[in-house]
């Protein structure tokens, strides 16, 4: 694989998991499988290796497309909020990785699982998402974890219904309020999704999401770099 490839790398770990008994513990962790294995349908090779659990609570995913990390973070959580056992906190890091490894994505090496990891560790209490680019970016760097605080607020207060319609309407191919109506067991109206969607102030984080996918990461990390 080539080495001057830029990745993302999502790490996160379940919150208040210690609070969970052991079967729902690995509810969640199956929630979260099934949850990449939706993202994984998205786009051929998106996502590399095996999403591995570590430290009993944490989880690490590697995605090909830096510029899809976002949706499929805000994904991710939807995902489980739905299911309403937990949440997790995530720290998207951009950046080049080595020394991948396919089989425990835990033991690659490079910039990207760096920034990922200590993202994580770095995280408060105020918040439960971060988005960590390489400082050479200068004020891109200071900004971005700002924007993820900002998403994370608003994700936070998702109820499991809004974040169950959220999870299809934050799709890449981003369904009308219509299909999403038909979609939902059992069906409800268009205007049931809308105000739905309202309600979870799904359009402020989807415009986050559409200018973080227009920039080009690779070009961005590279020049500030040069």
């Amino acid at each position: 694989m080539n080495q001057h490839e830029y990745f993302a790398v999502l790490t996160g770990d379940i919150i208040k998991s210690s609070l969970l008994s052991k079967s729902d513990l690995g509810a969640v962790r199956s929630s979260l499988l099934n949850a990449v294995d939706v993202v994984k349908g998205w786009k051929r090779g998106l996502v590399l290796g095996k999403t591995e659990f570590f430290r009993g609570d944490a989880w690490q995913l590697l995605l090909k497309n830096p510029a899809l990390a976002m949706r499929v973070g805000v994904f991710l959580r939807a995902s489980l909020i739905t299911e309403g056992k937990a949440d997790s906190r995530i720290s998207v890091g951009l950046g080049k990785a080595q020394n991948i490894s396919l089989n425990r994505v835990s033991l690659s090496t490079g910039e990207a699982f760096f920034l990922s990891g200590h993202g994580l560790d770095s995280m408060t209490q105020y918040s439960n998402m971060t988005i960590v680019v390489p400082k050479s970016t200068q004020a891109l760097s200071e900004w971005l974890p700002v924007v993820g605080h900002l998403c994370d607020s608003l994700i936070s207060q998702w109820t499991q219904r809004q974040a169950e319609i959220v999870c299809l309407a934050v799709e890449p191919k981003e369904p009308t309020h219509e299909e999403i109506a038909q979609r939902l067991n059992p069906t409800v109206s268009k205007q049931t999704v809308t105000k739905v969607l309202n309600s979870a102030n799904w359009y402020v984080i989807r415009e986050a999401i559409h200018q973080f996918e227009k920039t080009v990461w690779e070009s961005v990390i590279q020049h500030k770099k040069g």
